[in-house]
């Protein structure tokens, strides 16, 4: 069945929008995004297509927002979301050991063609 990754925001502040990434019912880490540049809350296909700049393999939604490692949420476009352990607001620490559990758990997925999405809320 469709692996369902759920994003529920949580906190709107002016370092970020924080949110829970829960997956089958389980908190796995946290996000967070553009204080002003993220997504309308919705359901989202996900794909993945290699970033050109970062020369890697990405979960990428269709508007080009990708889902990533990184630390604070300024440096985003695209609605792009960052993912790791919550830190302060609008910041998340060890990203890229998070991303790649993640990465991993989704690149299954569309191995085995499953289908992903994330559901914002």
């Amino acid at each position: 069945h469709i692996m369902v990754i759920e994003i529920k925001r949580y906190r709107y502040s002016p370092y970020g929008v924080d949110g829970m990434v829960i997956i089958n019912g389980r908190t796995i880490c946290a996000s967070v995004e553009h204080p002003h540049n993220y997504l309308p809350a919705g359901c989202y296909p996900v794909t993945l297509s290699t970033d050109k700049a970062l020369r890697r393999r990405m979960p990428t939604l269709p508007q080009g927002a990708t889902i990533r490692a990184g630390n604070g949420a300024f440096t985003l476009r695209d609605g792009s979301i960052i993912v790791g352990r919550q830190h302060i607001p609008g910041v998340v620490v060890r990203s890229g050991e998070e991303f790649g559990r993640l990465f991993e758990r989704i690149e299954k997925n569309v191995k085995r063609k499953k289908g992903v999405v994330v559901v914002i809320t």
